[in-house]
């Protein structure tokens, strides 16, 4: 990001200076024509041949430098100021001899001085600017003498001087706006990299606290897993003591147990292990009931859920989307949890999980027949810390980041419920990936 701001003011510059090769095209263009057509029709200039020429001089030099600009390196691209001079200076000399031809002191073309002071004051910094004014007023004064039309009276004098101040004090006027523009532009740079530096802070904060989610919800699968490891490992101990008691006849299959069970244990290791690690979260392209199928996965540690009815409404077709599929599993699970929850102490209790796919999005749902939401909480759901279980429960966390996992992923979550029956989870998520699957299976 660094880089990136340091090489932004050189980017700026040559785009002002592009601009200026633009408006360079226009005048040198204008004055070609202008001459032509005074040569033909006009016959208000005395020597339309030298005015044609010096136009063909602008679009010569012109292009000269636009092709430097086109060949100038952004990883060395040199002095800048150099650059600007090489732009300001031939616009100068062109302006004054013009000046010069068309009537000196009362020429229509003093004006254009006043915008180039102004390109000037852009394009440099304010004391070089000031080198500019007076470099214009050099060569007007040179230009004047030279082609013999120098001021004759004091009054027209006095005129020439009063243009030479008007480039001085647009020059003075024109800094005072870009020192202020330049002012707001680097406090404006310098709160977007804070506005960086907080986003990159916020973003460990709420991989910190997804990970907190992740080790309470662990915590609450422990008497599962202690469980679920305890059957395989009392399994071989028996496995053992009949091959101890009988050393002289191993058979295969009693090793064919044992493997068995060590895979058992593998898997259920593999799963907390992948459960536990901090992610970071990216896309793939899963059938959804494969996710919702790792989350049941990781319930089923929680010894609660043994006492629980659980009905499967999956999509047929199982639809392949394009999803964080760690992350809607930590939002899947963490709503199960929830579930489970709410149906202590429920008579029948029972806990659907299903999922539905059109063209356009996926749905999923979680429901349980527990006491429901109060209305008066249903609207704080995802409020961060709010939670209505009792102390040492709840964080009051893990809604409020299921709320932003979905949201980062395109999609909603809503919560719907009546007082006595029940709550319902519903996941929405946009389905991308059937598009970019179909249209790669027409491919040859």
């Amino acid at each position: 990001m660094a880089e990136s701001i340091k090489l932004q003011p050189d980017r700026l510059l040559t785009n002002q200076l592009r601009w200026l090769v633009g408006l360079r095209w226009i005048a040198g263009s204008v004055v070609v024509v202008g001459s032509l057509l005074d040569a033909s029709w006009f016959h208000l200039l005395d020597d339309t041949p030298v005015m044609t020429g010096l136009g063909l001089v602008i679009l010569t030099y012109n292009t000269v430098l636009w092709l430097g600009i086109r060949c100038r390196s952004s990883s060395h691209p040199g002095p800048g100021c150099v650059l600007v001079w090489m732009h300001i200076l031939p616009d100068l000399a062109c302006l004054a001899f013009m000046c010069a031809r068309t009537g000196g002191g009362h020429s229509p073309m003093l004006g254009f001085f006043v915008f180039h002071m102004v390109f000037t004051s852009i394009l440099l910094k304010p004391i070089q600017a000031y080198g500019g004014a007076a470099a214009a007023a050099l060569m007007l004064t040179l230009c004047l003498e030279l082609t013999g039309n120098w001021p004759d009276t004091l009054e027209h004098r006095l005129a020439l001087i009063g243009w030479i101040v008007t480039l001085a004090v647009t020059v003075y006027l024109t800094n005072h706006i870009t020192s202020s523009l330049r002012r707001h532009r680097t406090r404006l740079m310098a709160r977007n990299r804070r506005n960086h530096l907080l986003l990159r802070t916020l973003r460990h904060q709420q991989q910190a606290m997804i990970q907190q989610e992740k080790m309470v919800g662990l915590g609450q699968m422990a008497a599962g897993v202690a469980h679920e490891v305890s059957n395989p490992l009392a399994s071989m101990d028996g496995v053992l003591q009949l091959m101890q008691r009988n050393e002289r006849h191993i058979k295969p299959e009693k090793l064919d147990t044992l493997r068995q069970q060590v895979q058992r244990i593998k898997q259920i290791v593999r799963l907390l292990t992948d459960f536990a690690h901090p992610t970071d979260y990216h896309w793939d392209h899963v059938p959804i009931n494969t996710v919702v199928e790792s989350a049941l996965q990781m319930v089923r540690f929680d010894h609660r859920q043994h006492a629980v009815t659980i009905i499967k409404e999956f999509a047929p077709d199982d639809p392949v989307i394009e999803v964080q599929s760690h992350a809607l599993q930590q939002v899947l699970t963490n709503l199960l949890f929830n579930a489970l929850d709410a149906l202590d102490n429920v008579p029948q209790p029972r806990l659907t999980i299903g999922t539905a796919c059109d063209g356009q999005q996926c749905r999923l749902w979680v429901s349980d027949n527990g006491p429901g939401i109060d209305p008066k909480h249903l609207a704080r759901v995802f409020e961060p810390f709010f939670t209505t279980k009792p102390v040492g429960k709840g964080t009051g966390l893990g809604l409020a980041i299921c709320y932003n996992l979905i949201r980062n992923q395109g999609g909603r979550i809503d919560f719907s419920s009546e007082s006595g029956q029940g709550v319902t989870a519903t996941i929405l998520l946009p389905v991308r990936q059937n598009q970019v699957l179909t249209s790669e299976s027409d491919q040859p």
